[in-house]
């Protein structure tokens, strides 16, 4: 259990590339400093800033100074240590530069790993949306708003992250439920419906075997989008803190773009409107903390939101 959550909090610490240079910078000297003086070599202090170096700067060349700086220092900062032969010197030099370029090529591959993942799940997402010009950009929409309330909460950035593709795949499964129900005009019979309330199970289905969805949330999103917070939502009929609080957060914002936005049985309503049904279905249909937090976000920045949907809305 300890060990994901010092992978999330490292993999967190890592896209906060400007932080940890500085704190590059701000521990060169005291270490180089507290080596100095000390009786003893302490060499960590070195592995700990190659290791910075690598998560830091994608320069091989500045790999190469600061491992080959870092090997000099090494040496000449205390006369315990005598000054080796240049072999000796060398192989220290490149031990260090392959500790730091190591770290930065494998930050590199899951870099390019994360974009790849996220182009895909935008493909997915927008495929999806294709299939029905009344829902364009639902899913879009739905990672904007989910991505907002969760930064309102103050999740960390990682959590903000995989609730935002979370969003974009929340409704994936509708690409298993027959095309002639998505567009119906008219009121569904009980047993369309049920074929509907399938999605979230095909979804879950579908992504499961995605290593990167097992363990962020995202299946979470997937499977209980539709669960109430009262306990009368589907697919489990989970209810209160029971329900993941990223599913949750997707939940508000699935209802409202869904209010907002015209569909072939229903004409769009208004935000007030959508914003007043949200406040009235706190504590039933949806968690109350979560809704403060969606209320505050229009209340701080409704302008900017509004100006954002209809952008999006005339390029539609």
């Amino acid at each position: 259990m300890l060990f994901p959550i010092i992978k999330e909090k490292f993999l967190s610490l890592i896209d906060k590339t400007l932080y940890l240079r500085g704190a590059f910078i701000i521990l060169l000297p005291i270490m180089l400093y507290v080596d100095y003086v000390t009786p003893k070599r302490v060499e960590s202090f070195y592995i700990i800033l190659m290791i910075l170096i690598g998560v830091t700067y994608i320069r091989t060349p500045l790999h190469l100074v600061f491992s080959g700086l870092l090997a000099f220092a090494r040496f000449k900062l205390n006369d315990d240590l005598p000054f080796p032969s240049w072999d000796v010197f060398i192989f220290q030099w490149i031990s260090y530069f392959l500790i730091s370029f190591s770290v930065m090529t494998l930050l590199q591959k899951y870099k390019a790993q994360k974009t790849y993942l996220l182009n895909l799940t935008t493909v997915l997402a927008n495929s999806l949306d294709s299939r029905d010009e009344y829902t364009a950009y639902h899913s879009e929409n739905v990672a904007r708003y989910s991505k907002m309330i969760a930064k309102e909460l103050q999740l960390s950035s990682r959590v903000v992250e995989h609730i935002y593709t979370g969003g974009l795949l929340h409704d994936i499964g509708k690409i298993g439920v027959p095309e002639a129900l998505l567009k119906k005009p008219g009121k569904l019979t009980e047993e369309e419906f049920e074929k509907i309330k399938k999605h979230p199970e095909i979804g879950y289905n579908m992504l499961k075997i995605v290593p990167e969805f097992k363990n962020n949330g995202v299946l979470d999103i997937v499977l209980f989008h539709h669960e109430r917070f009262d306990g009368k939502g589907y697919p489990t009929g989970r209810k209160g803190k029971e329900i993941p609080l990223v599913a949750r957060i997707t939940a508000i914002a699935d209802t409202f773009d869904a209010m907002t936005t015209q569909r072939v049985y229903r004409k769009s309503r208004d935000i007030e409107s959508a914003l007043n049904e949200i406040k009235i279905n706190s504590g039933t249909q949806f968690d109350p903390e979560v809704v403060a937090a969606f209320l505050n976000i229009f209340e701080k920045r409704r302008d900017q939101i509004v100006k954002q949907d209809n952008n999006i809305k005339d390029f539609e």
